[in-house]
């Protein structure tokens, strides 16, 4: 597909997610065609303005006004303004699943279970019934991406939690591109998921 490389996740102005969308003109065009993809269009269209976070750090997020649609799978959108880092850093989504952390600075070995929280383009957080040294760096698996991925974490904290069992916020440390763009890419597909399920 052409310009498939221009991966953007539409949001509203309140950040909630609407859908996958693939840019097929040049960034720097006046009015962006977009192809829509997860079945999203009808709750694309139900807003003037949308965000358009791009799924690379090499491209801009903007907010755009929409313009038109063939009412299919397609919208053209008009960039109006550029938009900070902080909502791409930002996107963080709850969601449940068993996974493991291994050492890395710690003196334990093996692995440990966890249970994760949430999680977010640049960290997550986890129950763990071990106690993990604050600022130790560990190895984390993601199993929910595209691809299974291990990422390095540092322990920030613990949280509060109304669990017994001790609730960890990490953070990513030492990400190549690719991690991030599909770490990001499964942060924003639970919260379309999770979105869909609250309508």
């Amino acid at each position: 597909m052409p310009g498939y490389r221009y991966r953007y996740m539409i949001s509203d102005s309140q950040n909630e997610p609407l859908a996958r969308a693939v840019l097929e003109t040049p960034p720097d065009s006046r009015v962006w065609h977009l192809h829509v993809l997860d079945d999203g269009l009808a709750q694309v269209l139900e807003h003037e303005i949308v965000n358009l976070i791009a799924m690379d750090a090499d491209h801009t997020d903007m907010a755009g006004r929409i313009l038109s649609s063939d009412h299919v799978s397609s919208i053209e959108i008009e960039p109006v303004d550029l938009l900070g880092e902080s909502l791409r850093q930002n996107l963080r989504v709850s969601v449940q699943f068993d996974s493991f952390v291994y050492p890395v600075s710690g003196s334990w070995t093996g692995r440990i279970p966890i249970i994760c929280h949430d999680l977010s383009c640049g960290g997550m957080a986890f129950f763990c019934n071990f106690q993990l040294r604050i600022a130790e760096i560990v190895e984390v698996v993601i199993p929910i991406t595209s691809q299974p991925v291990i990422l390095r974490a540092r322990i920030l904290r613990l949280r509060a939690s109304n669990s017994n069992i001790p609730l960890y916020s990490v953070k990513f440390v030492d990400m190549i591109h690719d991690e991030e763009v599909i770490v990001r890419e499964a942060v924003f597909s639970q919260q379309i998921a999770n979105h869909g399920r609250q309508r």
